[in-house]
Formats: structure tokens, C-alpha cells, sequence
């Protein structure tokens, strides 16, 4: 199974308040849409919103925020079910 690296790019983006972590991360996954979806459904976080500035949402699913490539990298196994395999949970 492919090995995708997710990278963040625009780290300004308001909607970081709703995600855990904040940096590159590595998932192994069928498809870009299921890593994305794994990463926000790891990172993904409620977050409290001020009057007229809009909610948030994690940036894993925006490919204007976060970056997504298929990688190829011995320290990670391919084999086995969709996960996150860095950073260490």
C-alpha cells in the first residue's frame, strides 16, 4: 500500500486551531483521499469559535494548506492496514 506524506504549507492558516498537530506526517493509505481523512480524523479537534469569525476545520483535506505525495521510505512498512505511522501516536 502506497505511503503518502502529508506536509503542511500555510502553518498561518486560521483553521490550524482545529488540528493537534501541526507538522508533516505520514500515512500509509490506498488512496490521497483516505490519508487525508485518516490525518484529520486523528488530528482533528473541537474548537470554540468567536462571534462572526467562521469555524474551523482541520486543514488535512485542503490541498491549498497541506501537501499530499506518494513516498517511498524503508523506515515504514507498507504492508498492513491504513494508519498513521508518523508521528508515533
Amino acid at each position: 500500500m502506497p505511503l503518502w506524506e502529508l506536509t503542511p504549507v500555510d502553518l498561518l492558516d486560521s483553521n490550524w486551531e482545529a488540528s493537534s498537530h501541526r507538522g508533516k506526517v505520514i500515512v500509509r493509505a490506498p488512496r490521497e483521499k483516505v490519508a487525508r481523512d485518516e490525518a484529520e480524523k486523528t488530528f482533528g479537534v473541537k474548537t470554540r469559535f468567536e462571534p462572526g469569525g467562521g469555524v474551523k476545520a482541520p486543514p488535512w483535506k485542503r490541498p491549498a494548506v497541506v501537501t499530499a505525495k506518494i513516498i517511498q521510505d524503508d523506515r515504514y512498512e507498507e504492508n498492513g492496514p491504513t494508519a498513521i505511522l508518523f508521528p508515533a501516536l
